[in-house]
């Protein structure tokens, strides 16, 4: 006769056993929540930086530059392009040597007004602009001693123009937009030329061996010279005569140049070699190559090691184990004397609850009390006791066997005489026994 034992089903989560229904529980919905609880400080911070930062990179950095053909500002020169747009006339912007040689290439008949009020463009800078540009199309405007040098040779310079109330056109001015302008304000920069046409002579610089200096000439190769940047800049260029020698002079062909060199064109500094250009050739290569031996080596002794040992925690250390690993620690670096002190510790301990002194005895009840049970002198207890004198390993072998001794001498008397001269209990009766 065979009977049948029937365990009951045990349903595995994400099984549903026939006849029941197991609801379906949101665990995306859930898990969409939790992650927007951490992290929607981090979405308002993200958004709270897009709107500071993407405005100010959108906003365009207004320029500065003095005559920047594109710059409102007073010191810009937006109103003469304007005015010269306005008439036909096309402005090309170039802020590099190599920009401007190549819009005076394929504008071959512009005129080309340059412009350096920080000398970014060097000596070389000014050879190559001189051979790209012919000197009938240049309009110099105050230019210093190297520009004139290299751009108007027949130039000199004559100092700055002093303060006044306005510089005529003069009787000897032969440029048509000079008689045409008749007079400017009394600023910038004075010049002399032997053989220029020259206009608006500077009061008090005399005749001279090349006669007076002027703020506006034309050389006899035909360069314009402009001794003050206000005749193009927007707080003055509707200014007395200034409208017409700065159209006048811009307005010879349908295409301008309007070159103002900037830090690109600066001559850079090399310095001093650095430590890499110091170093031998052969530095290189090694140290590729020792690169190389340490990703072997790290490659190597990790496979030697094999991978991490997971260990679920808290990890329960045997005290043995600590205490052994204690000790070799001590002896690794030395400390004897940190060595000699735990072992006097756990010496007085272990007095302390053989002979039922309680646990926070004294030293000195610990020497009394085992002075009394074996016999001995307190003072020969106290000294072996003392481990203050430990400073190598012999001296720490010599104190472990005095208190090892001390131990078994307290045994041995208390084996002899069980009772350990504990505190005295009164009898029933209130006699002390």
């Amino acid at each position: 006769m065979s009977t049948a034992t029937s365990t009951p089903e045990t349903a595995t989560p994400g099984t549903s056993t026939p006849g029941t229904a197991t609801p379906e529980i949101p665990t995306t919905g859930r898990a969409l929540a939790h992650w927007w609880r951490k992290a929607w400080i981090w979405f308002v911070l993200t958004a709270l930086l897009l709107l500071v930062a993407v405005p100010s990179m959108l906003r365009q950095t207004p320029d500065d530059r003095l005559l920047s053909p594109d710059s409102a500002s007073p010191q810009g020169a937006l109103a003469v392009v304007r005015v010269l747009q306005d008439h036909g006339i096309t402005v090309h912007p170039a802020t590099s040597l190599h920009e401007a040689v190549a819009l005076a290439d394929e504008h071959p008949e512009a005129s080309v007004l340059f412009h350096d009020a920080a000398d970014h463009l060097p000596a070389a800078g000014l050879d190559e602009l001189a051979a790209a540009v012919e000197a009938d199309r240049r309009v110099l405007v105050e230019p210093d001693f190297a520009v004139l040098q290299h751009l108007a040779p027949s130039v000199a310079q004559a100092g700055q123009v002093p303060d006044g109330d306005r510089l005529a056109s003069g009787d000897r001015c032969r440029l048509p937009m000079g008689r045409e302008a008749r007079s400017i304000p009394a600023a910038g920069r004075a010049y002399r030329a032997p053989d220029a046409e020259a206009c608006f002579p500077v009061p008090g610089t005399g005749e001279g061996p090349s006669g007076p200096a002027h703020t506006v000439l034309q050389t006899a190769d035909g360069t314009l010279v402009f001794g003050d940047h206000g005749i193009f800049a927007n707080e003055s260029a509707d200014t007395e005569g200034h409208p017409v020698l700065s159209l006048w002079s811009l307005g010879r062909s349908a295409d301008v140049v309007w070159y103002l060199p900037g830090l690109q064109d600066a001559a850079v500094d090399q310095g001093p070699p650095t430590t890499e250009q110091l170093l031998p050739d052969w530095v290189r290569p090694a140290g590729i190559w020792l690169i190389i031996c340490l990703v072997v080596l790290m490659l190597w002794r990790g496979r030697r090691h094999g991978p991490l040992a997971v260990e679920p925690l808290p990890v329960v250390v045997p005290a043995s184990e600590a205490a052994v690993g204690r000790a070799r620690l001590y002896e690794r670096f030395g400390h004897h004397d940190a060595a000699a002190r735990s072992l006097r510790s756990a010496t007085l301990v272990r007095l302390s609850r053989t002979l039922r002194l309680g646990h926070g005895a004294s030293v000195q009840a610990v020497v009394s009390a085992v002075a009394r049970v074996t016999g001995r002198d307190p003072s020969r207890v106290a000294a072996d006791l003392d481990v203050a004198q430990v400073g190598t390993s012999r001296d720490l072998v010599a104190a472990g066997r005095r208190l090892q001794g001390l131990e078994e001498a307290v045994q041995a008397a208390l084996t002899t005489d069980p009772t350990p001269p504990g505190p005295k209990t009164p009898d029933p009766d209130g006699r002390t026994p």
